[in-house]
This record gives C-alpha cells, sequence and structure tokens, in this order.
C-alpha cells in the first residue's frame, strides 16, 4: 500500500495511482535468521510445543505472487486446526513508483494446541512500509502472549496493550534505518484463547477483522459479518478532533480525508492511527494508541477474518461471510484462498486490468472443539 501517503490509492472504480513521496533513504533491513526466529518463538512456548508460521520479507515484484513464508516447530498443521492464509503481492500500474514496491503486507500465526493462538495482520505504505510491518510483525504477537499470561481484566488488559503499543512505535522511531518519517504501518493482532473461547483484539489502521456468524432470528443457516474493528479514519470526529487538538489538519482531497500539518502540505496520511509515519505522529496528532476489544466467543460464531484492506475494499464483511459459508473447518487454506481469488478478480474487472492491491487474509474457522458459551463483548474506549 505504498500510495497511502500524498498521492493516494484509488478504488477500483477510480484510479489514479501516484508515486510516493517518502523522502527517506533507508538501507534495506537484514533478512531475518532463523535463530531470531527462534528466539522469538519461545517468547510463545513455555517449553510446550508451538508452530509459527510468518510471512518472510519479501522483495519479488512480480504480480498476484504468495509472500514467501517462514514455519517453526510444533508440527501441526495449521489447516487441520481451522487456521488459513494467503498473501498476494499487488499490481501497480507501469511506470509508477508503485510499481517497484514489494509486497508490503506482512502476517502471522502463532498456535500453541487447544491453548491460544495469536494471529497478525500488518499493511505498510510509504516507501519503506514492507520494511516497517515486518518489524512489527515480529515483535508486536509476544504483547498479546504477555497480556495472556498477565491474567488481567478488560481494564488492565487495555493499559498493558497501550503501553505495549506505545513502546513499539518508540521502537521503530529508534530503527532510523527503516525510514520511518514518511512510512509506517497498520496493525491487527488477536489473541485466541481457546481454552476459555475468548478473543483479545488489539489495532491501529484499518486492517479490518471480521466475524462471521450465524444471523440471529433466523431458521436457516444463515450468516453474517460482523466487523469487530472500526477503520482509523481522519474524518470520523473523534480522530478529528484529536488531530486538530494536535496541530494537523484533516482535508478531503476529491476521494478520501487525509492528514496534513496545519500550514502547508503533507505528509498526507489516509489514517488516524498507525505505526511509523513519525512526521504524522510528532506534529500531525496521528496516534499508536490501539483501540481494544475483549470477546468471548459463542457457539453461532463460525469464523474469524483479518485481513488488509486489499480485501475489504473489494469484498464486503458480508460478502465474505458469504464466501467462507461454504468451506468446512478442515478447508481454512481453500475459504483463504477463495478469498484472496475474489478480490484480485475484482480489482482487475474495476481497473481495467491494470491494477491490484497487496492482499492479505488470515482466517480461522470454528472447529468442534470450540466449545460455545454465551456470546458477549466489552469494548475499552479509546483516546478521545
Amino acid at each position: 500500500s505504498a500510495s497511502r501517503q500524498g498521492t493516494g490509492r484509488r478504488s477500483p472504480a477510480s484510479v489514479k495511482m501516484g508515486t510516493c513521496n517518502s523522502s527517506c533513504q533507508a538501507a534495506a533491513a537484514p533478512r531475518d535468521t532463523s535463530g531470531g526466529a527462534q528466539r522469538r518463538q519461545k517468547a510463545f512456548s513455555d517449553g510446550e510445543s508451538v508452530t509459527s508460521i510468518s510471512s518472510e520479507l519479501d522483495m519479488a515484484r512480480i504480480p498476484n505472487a504468495e509472500k514467501r513464508t517462514l514455519s517453526l516447530g510444533g508440527g501441526v498443521d495449521l489447516n487441520s486446526n481451522g487456521i488459513g492464509y494467503a498473501c498476494r503481492k499487488g499490481r501497480k500500474p507501469a511506470g509508477s513508483g508503485a510499481a517497484r514496491q514489494p509486497n508490503q503486507d506482512s502476517w502471522c500465526v502463532h498456535h500453541r494446541a487447544n491453548q491460544l493462538s495469536v494471529y497478525g495482520v500488518f499493511d505498510g505504505h510509504g516507501e519503506k512500509g514492507h520494511l516497517i510491518s515486518d518489524c512489527v510483525k515480529k515483535q508486536l504477537p509476544q504483547v498479546a502472549v504477555q497480556v495472556a499470561k498477565a491474567g488481567l481484566n478488560a481494564v488492565g488488559t487495555d493499559m498493558l496493550l497501550k503501553e505495549s503499543f506505545e513502546r513499539m512505535q518508540k521502537k521503530i522511531e529508534a530503527q532510523t534505518h527503516i525510514g520511518c518519517q514518511h512510512s509506517g504501518t497498520t496493525a491487527s493482532v488477536v489473541l485466541h484463547d481457546r481454552a476459555n473461547t475468548r478473543l483479545t483484539i488489539s489495532h491501529v489502521g484499518d486492517s479490518k477483522i471480521v466475524l462471521v456468524r450465524k444471523k440471529v432470528g433466523t431458521a436457516a443457516h444463515e450468516l453474517e459479518g460482523v466487523e469487530l474493528t472500526r477503520d482509523h479514519k481522519p474524518e470520523l470526529e473523534d480522530e478529528r478532533a484529536r488531530i486538530e487538538r494536535a496541530g494537523g489538519r484533516v482535508v478531503f482531497d476529491g476521494y478520501t480525508h487525509r492528514v496534513h500539518k496545519k500550514r502547508g502540505v503533507g505528509p498526507g496520511l489516509n489514517m488516524s492511527r498507525s505505526f511509523g509515519d513519525v512526521l504524522a505522529h510528532k506534529v500531525c496528532g496521528v496516534s499508536s494508541e490501539p483501540e481494544t476489544t475483549v470477546r468471548d466467543l459463542g457457539s453461532g460464531d463460525e469464523a474469524l477474518l483479518l485481513c488488509s484492506d486489499g480485501i475489504w475494499d473489494v469484498i464486503s464483511p458480508q460478502g465474505a461471510a458469504d464466501i467462507v459459508k461454504d468451506f468446512g473447518p478442515w478447508q481454512a487454506m481453500a475459504a483463504a484462498k477463495r478469498l484472496a481469488d475474489v478480490a484480485v478478480a475484482r480489482w482487475l474487472a474495476g481497473t481495467g486490468g491494470t491494477m491490484t492491491d497487496d492482499i492479505t487474509v488470515v482466517l480461522v474457522l470454528s472447529s468442534a472443539d470450540d466449545s460455545a458459551c454465551t456470546s458477549s463483548e466489552s469494548t475499552s474506549s479509546s483516546e478521545n
């Protein structure tokens, strides 16, 4: 999603791609070694078998190519546990700056059988967005595990996650080689407590999380897609108020609302919360504070979707529910692939074959082992 700064990405219905305006000249980050990945995996395991799989930094520029993955430990077949994923490189108009960008999405799954899973999706933007999304993917999911170990109530969980997101932002700012002045990433992270059938959700940005569930009050097996997160957009009343208090302003460019400095033009970010984007954070009121939701799963909950907006720009939550409803709990990979295929086809159809966004799906289908409990939800208020 290289064009979220300044010029802006257009939906399939209206495409005018421009180049990224980042002035960063950061060197490419070194490829992660297996030793570093093994140390991160150990943080999840506590000596028990954990299967970890994630995207790996991949500089390939082939449209629709699956991003390279890194797998460690456990030997558990995630598909048989109802977990699927897909991550496709987008197609950008020839000659644009975005055409030279690699896949900027990142994702991860860490799974301890019958106990807990952690899922994450991170959608980078700006010239170095692929480096920032990869950096956050490596570090932030460990926070969710620490939350689980702490056994806190909703208020304590919210405080710990906010502190952890703040530390993550400071780490990114300190890694000047990444180039985060005008580049950043979204982050959507879910801790799935399988023993207690509970989700703890934290996010910044617009990588939406959707729950697919049985529609209440219908006799037939009808499913609906329910948004568990809201997109952090600068035109939202509370987000605009924070931005303006901090000295920024929100400007509509004819397609989308963007965050600019009080005087002059830039940085032009089209979201109100993110990681990275140092200029937007420092002078425009963009925030890395997450919104956090704790939700108990119920018998009617069928699937969980974490997707970058390469999916949500062309498929509605209800549309996604209609697509995945035909897949059983051991067909998670096929369901994720189907969602990605439909999104690619819709992007190409809507842009005359010239463009698709980077597309990422992490999908969790319910299984017979997911016991039922009464569905409830508590949402901690975020900054206003």
